[in-house]
C-alpha cells in the first residue's frame, strides 16, 4: 500500500516538472503576441482586439503551473533567516502550522475554483469588450490546477521532514 503511494506521488511530482517545463514556453507567447501588438498599433496604426485577452489567459494559466513547479523545486520564498533560529520543536509547529495553513487554502481553492468554473461553464462566460474570448476554460483550469498543487504541496511538505 505504502508502495503504491509513493508510486501516484511521484507520478504527481513528474507530471508537476512536466508540466511547469511545458508552460515556460507560454512567456515566450506572450512576449511574441505583444510584439505583434506593439508594432501594428506604432507601426501600422492597427491595434488589435485580441491580444490583451489572449495574453490575460495564457498568464493565467501560466501563473497556475508556475506555482506547482515552484512547489516541485522547491522554489517558494521562506524567511529562513527566523526559521533557522528556531530550535527543532519550534521547526516542528512551524511546519505543522504551515501544512496547515496550505491544507486550508487549497481546499478553499479548489472548493471555490470548482465553483466559479461551474458557473462559468453553465453561463458560457465570456470576455467583456469585442473580443469575447470564452473565460470558463481558465476558471475550470483553476481547480484541475488547485488539485495538482494540493497534491504536489502534500508530497513536497513530506519529503521536507526536518
Amino acid at each position: 500500500m505504502i508502495k503504491g503511494i509513493q508510486s501516484f506521488f511521484s507520478f504527481i511530482h513528474w507530471i508537476s516538472e512536466k508540466l511547469g517545463d511545458g508552460v515556460s514556453i507560454l512567456i515566450m507567447a506572450i512576449m511574441f503576441f505583444t510584439a505583434i501588438e506593439v508594432i501594428l498599433r506604432y507601426v501600422f496604426n492597427s491595434p488589435t482586439i485580441w491580444v490583451w485577452p489572449v495574453s490575460r489567459q495564457i498568464f493565467g494559466v501560466y501563473i497556475l503551473c508556475a506555482g506547482i513547479y515552484a512547489m516541485s523545486s522547491n522554489a517558494h520564498i521562506r524567511i529562513e533567516i527566523f526559521y533557522n533560529l528556531f530550535s527543532k520543536r519550534l521547526k516542528q509547529i512551524a511546519s505543522v502550522f504551515a501544512l496547515l495553513s496550505f491544507v486550508l487554502f487549497m481546499g478553499v481553492l479548489i472548493w471555490q475554483g470548482t465553483w466559479m468554473g461551474q458557473n462559468s461553464l453553465a453561463s458560457g462566460e465570456t470576455a467583456h469588450g469585442a473580443f469575447r474570448i470564452p473565460l470558463y476554460p481558465l476558471k475550470i483550469f483553476i481547480p484541475v490546477a488547485a488539485i495538482l498543487f494540493f497534491l504536489e504541496g502534500i508530497y513536497v511538505l513530506s519529503k521536507n521532514k526536518d
